[in-house]
């Protein structure tokens, strides 16, 4: 007995001095300095599948690196922490590319055929000229997503939906916030046998899959936005079978929910749970608001109250500050790129080929010497005018250089729309009586906003003295301007 123990703690010391030597003599001097875990290779893996994206903060924390290297087994990470080093890497999206990496993600999301795939895979980093699918993907979304005609006419639908879901409360009810969100897209993303082990999330996808595509049959997208139409013609261009295309809109559709969602909930969340959050936003929007008298058909007058979304976004810094903070609090996303070629970062650290580098956003979102000392607290004035003192660029919620978030202002719009329109009708308590502090542990690498590790149960009604019978209009008027929401709107 005492024997086999001895062979086993022998074998291990032996393949631990072994890992060290691998690590240590395919590790050249010109590369970013490489982190050392307890054990090589393994122990980055298990740090990250335990600690998620907070692995990466606790490395910042401990080490202070601009840059360094995360070695996990068969490949290399090459993690930025600098906000100068950040700006080098957007610069470069031909030699560290995304779209090879997008084109790769959407093959495994979407389940697209192969005719699809080797569309997609075509000239995917514009190695041979400014065309291809992916390549003119960007280009064709950003005009409909854009401040302009094209986005405010989705933002008139989109307003006039916020306010109908938030017209069907009706006096006091229990409502959960938040409902869980698909399983199984991890499974999706790394291949790990989906067919078994991702069932429930492939069968929604297909039914998703079936009814857009009876959608594109039934030709709704001429009745649709300029975004969806845009979509449309683009995948039609390049020879996408019908189903493919509305493969791909399951795949948006994931992308656009499982971000939105969640930052609405941590918004009202936020809005609700702090007494001087909710009063500062209600103050400003009490400004915004027109009130007119109207006679109905049956003789009798009613009150009727409007918001302009255009006008919140220009004269409520404080409700749109809160927002940013919500962003910069919960959003964990990381901006990936491919290295095409090896490359000289900055001149200093030698990127090679095939690695993969990463940018962190909570690194970012977590550092003092980007927020100042008070980093790890959530201050709804933090994004005023007056206060900003931080670098743009160490704002990472909506990515940032080639690969910028396009739906970005769509989206925050949507988010302002929500909860403009509850905090000004209703008051939200827990059932519990106390707002609980909220956990996001579980959170998949994947996400890039979230969702609570728990449910919450809430009492929403009537807030005191709101004339119930009264009618609430909300409208977008015309627009081209932009919201301040990363370095790029600056």
């Amino acid at each position: 007995m005492l024997s086999t123990l001895a062979l086993i703690a022998t074998g291990i010391i032996l393949i631990y001095g072994l890992l060290h030597l691998l690590l240590y003599y395919t590790h050249d001097d010109r590369e970013p300095p490489p982190v050392s875990t307890t054990f090589p290779f393994v122990g980055a893996m298990l740090g990250l599948m335990r600690k998620k994206s907070k692995y990466y903060i606790e490395i910042r924390n401990k080490y202070d690196l601009p840059i360094y290297t995360l070695r996990l087994p068969g490949t290399r990470l090459y993690v930025v922490n600098s906000v100068s080093l950040i700006a080098s890497v957007q610069r470069q999206f031909k030699v560290l590319a995304f779209l090879p990496l997008e084109a790769k993600l959407s093959m495994g999301v979407c389940g697209s055929s192969e005719t699809a795939n080797e569309i997609l895979n075509t000239n995917t980093n514009g190695d041979e000229g400014d065309w291809g699918y992916i390549m003119t993907f960007y280009k064709t979304i950003r005009a409909p997503l854009a401040p302009g005609s094209e986005l405010d006419a989705m933002n008139r639908v989109m307003a006039q939906k916020v306010s109908a879901s938030i017209d069907q409360i009706k006096g006091q009810q229990v409502v959960q916030l938040f409902e869980k969100f698909q399983e199984g897209i991890i499974i999706l993303i790394v291949g790990l046998y989906p067919s078994i082990l991702a069932k429930e999330c492939i069968r929604a996808r297909e039914l998703m899959t079936e009814a857009f595509t009876q959608y594109f049959e039934d030709e709704g997208h001429n009745l649709g936005s300029g975004l969806v139409k845009s979509r449309f013609a683009h995948s039609t261009e390049h020879k996408i079978p019908l189903k493919d295309i509305a493969r791909f809109e399951v795949g948006n559709t994931i992308g656009l929910l499982t971000n939105t969602a969640p930052s609405a909930f941590w918004m009202v969340y936020h809005l609700y749970s702090d007494p001087n959050v909710l009063e500062d936003c209600r103050q400003e929007l009490s400004k915004v608001i027109s009130s007119v008298t109207t006679t109905l058909k049956d003789g009798e007058t009613t009150k009727v109250h409007t918001i302009d979304m255009s006008e919140v976004k220009g004269a409520c810094p404080i409700l749109l500050s809160t927002l940013q903070e919500v962003f910069r609090i919960h959003s964990i996303g990381i901006s990936t790129r491919m290295v095409m070629e090896d490359h000289m970062l900055d001149n200093k650290y030698l990127l090679k080929k095939g690695n993969t580098v990463i940018i962190p956003g909570p690194v970012q979102h977590t550092s003092t010497s980007a927020w100042g000392s008070d980093a790890s607290m959530i201050d709804h004035r933090r994004f005023l005018p007056k206060n900003k003192r931080h670098n743009p660029v160490a704002f990472r919620a909506f990515g940032g250089g080639t690969t910028l978030c396009p739906g970005r202002h769509f989206a925050s719009t949507e988010i302002l729309a929500f909860a403009a329109m509850l905090i000004l009708r209703f008051d939200i308590t827990p059932t519990g009586g106390q707002w609980v502090h909220l956990t996001s542990d579980k959170a998949a690498l994947w996400e890039t906003t979230p969702v609570p590790d728990n449910d919450i149960e809430v009492k929403i009604s009537p807030r005191a003295g709101e004339d119930i019978n009264a009618q609430r209009r909300i409208l977008v008027s015309s627009s081209d301007k932009a919201m301040p929401l990363s370095a790029e709107d600056m």
